[in-house]
C-alpha cells in the first residue's frame, strides 16, 4: 500500500510538471475549481467547487461541510469535486486551488501530519482519473470556487 501510494505521488508530480508546460489542458479537457471555507478557523465549513466541460457543462457545488479547520474544508472541497468528476469519466481534468498546503500534500512535496486520511482519499480518487492534475493558483483565480464555499457557509444558520 505504501509504495503503490508512493507511486501515486511520484506520477501526479510528473503529471503537475506537465500540466505547467501545457496551460489550457487541450479542447477536450474537463477543468474543476476547488475552495473550503472555516467560519472561525477553526470553526463551521464551506466547501466551493466549479467542474466545466469543454462541451460548456457546468456543475456546481455548494455545501455545507461540518466542522473543522481550513485544511479540512479545502480536502473536502477537493474530495466533492472528484466525486463529480469521477461520475463524468473525463478524458482530461485539469483541477486547481488556491491551497498551497492541500495541494502539496496530495504531491507529496510536504506532507502534513493529520492529513493523511483524507490524503488516501483524495489519491484513492484519483486513481481513478488517470488523466487528472492538480494545480495552484492564486486566490485571485479561484473566485467562483471561492464564491461557491462562501454561499455555503451564508446559508447555515
Amino acid at each position: 500500500m505504501v509504495s503503490e501510494v508512493s507511486a501515486r505521488k511520484a506520477q501526479l508530480r510528473r503529471e503537475q510538471h506537465a500540466a505547467k508546460r501545457q496551460d489550457d489542458g487541450g479542447p477536450l479537457a474537463w477543468r474543476g475549481w476547488f475552495d473550503g471555507s472555516a467560519h472561525p478557523n477553526p470553526g463551521r465549513l464551506g466547501i466551493g467547487a466549479l467542474l466545466l466541460g469543454p462541451g460548456g457543462e457546468r456543475i456546481e457545488i455548494s455545501e455545507a461541510a461540518g466542522e473543522g479547520d481550513s485544511s479540512d474544508a479545502e480536502y473536502a472541497a477537493l474530495t466533492a469535486l472528484l466525486h463529480a468528476a469521477v461520475k463524468l469519466r473525463p478524458a482530461q481534468l485539469l483541477l486547481f486551488g488556491d491551497s498551497q498546503v492541500v495541494i502539496n500534500d496530495v504531491l507529496g512535496t510536504t506532507v502534513v501530519k493529520g492529513l493523511a486520511t483524507q490524503r488516501a482519499g483524495v489519491l484513492a480518487l484519483m486513481e481513478q482519473l488517470p488523466q487528472a492534475s492538480l494545480r495552484w493558483v492564486p486566490r485571485h483565480r479561484n473566485g467562483e470556487a471561492d464564491r461557491l464555499s462562501q454561499m455555503a457557509i451564508a446559508s447555515l444558520p
